[in-house]
């Protein structure tokens, strides 16, 4: 009897002493957490380093403009153009006094987009391309064969693929053939005197990048590239991603000239670009294959990046929680942008943000 009481007390002190060490190591300071953050020197190649979290005014927390779902937000402040999912309408909301006003109603609203003037509305439904006519309030549904269309200002332009030919058409003049394309998944962007394409990087894995100047010849900018992602500012300059011995991004201009090397790579859509450009950078910068993100494999925790190519300014932001950021914009308000996780617009603050907006 003697010799069980002494093994309970032996087992009592031994589980008493576990929970103090448990206790002390749960309660004494942790020395900080260290992430990889974003840095940028000029000309020449930038290693991630490893330091402490970013800390005050680098740490910016997001506001929830309003509880409304919305899809493809085209924001031009005071106004957001999107669709509303949950109503099943296109609309126009004012941020300013949050009235809004209905473009057009239906499902299963798919790629929105509008002309530069707002007068005219591109959206697939049902696998058919529409173009709505503001003006004169007139639907029409485009040639089947259109396999993806686009806006240049304010003209539509459309890739056409058929059993024998494939080329870019300008669909105001009834399908007149631009351009021969020998590119299945094309993607397309504009710059002032011209357009840009490559191959969509869902469904291949290396493309060039092609200009298309505005007489019909073309150009190679570059070379066959892996995961290929480009964005222009509408003007003269292009911004690239790529993986290049990891994720890297370029600034270029339209004579394919290096003007800016980036230590970060991201995708299009998480970017605009107008005079300044601003995007969401994923944290994880060390992914094989980016177009899981599309098909919703995987999802991004972005940091904000804003370059001024003016006067070679660049600025990042750690933001307070997780958010895969689409179309981030600037605006008297901040910046503005979709939160992928929850469809959901944000904004952003930025007092100690020095870049002013370019007055039109």
């Amino acid at each position: 009897m003697r010799r069980v009481k002494l093994v309970f007390t032996l087992l009592a002190i031994v589980i008493f002493g576990a929970l103090i060490f448990y206790f002390y190591n749960e309660l004494k300071p942790k020395p900080p957490i260290k992430e990889e953050v974003i840095t940028e020197e000029k000309g020449e190649e930038v290693e991630k380093e490893e330091q402490e979290p970013l800390v005050g005014e680098n740490i910016k927390r997001p506001v929830l403009l309003f509880e409304k779902i919305l899809l493809y937000p085209i924001i031009d402040y005071p106004f957001v153009y999107a669709y509303d999912p949950e109503n099943k309408t296109i609309k126009e909301i004012n941020l300013v006094d949050k009235t809004f006003k209905e473009f057009y109603k239906g499902g299963d609203i798919k790629n929105l987009s509008f002309s530069e003037d707002k007068n005219g509305i591109l959206f697939k439904k049902d696998r058919n391309y529409y173009y709505l006519d503001i003006l004169n309030d007139k639907l029409e549904r485009l040639p089947l064969n259109i396999k993806t269309a686009f806006w240049y200002k304010n003209n539509l332009y459309g890739y056409i693929l058929t059993e024998s030919s494939s080329y870019l058409a300008d669909l105001k003049k009834n399908l007149e053939k631009f351009v021969d394309l020998y590119i299945l998944n094309p993607k397309f962007d504009v710059l002032n005197d011209g357009i840009i394409v490559y191959e969509d990087l869902r469904y291949v894995y290396s493309s060039p990048l092609i200009l298309i100047k505005k007489d019909g010849t073309k150009k190679i900018l570059l070379e066959s590239a892996k995961n290929l992602s480009a964005l222009t500012d509408k003007n003269e300059l292009i911004f690239i991603s790529l993986m290049e011995k990891g994720w890297k991004s370029y600034l270029i201009d339209k004579n394919s000239m290096k003007l800016k090397e980036f230590n970060f790579g991201t995708l299009k859509e998480k970017c605009t670009f107008k005079d300044i450009l601003i995007c969401g950078v994923p944290k994880n910068q060390t992914l094989s294959d980016p177009s899981n993100w599309y098909y919703y494999k995987e999802n991004f925790s972005d940091r904000l990046v804003i370059f001024d190519p003016k006067n070679n300014n660049l600025k990042y932001y750690d933001l307070d929680k997780d958010y895969d950021i689409l179309n981030p914009t600037l605006t008297p308000l901040g910046i503005i942008y979709l939160n992928r996780l929850d469809n959901r617009l944000y904004q952003v603050s930025l007092e100690d943000f020095s870049f002013q907006k370019n007055e039109e």
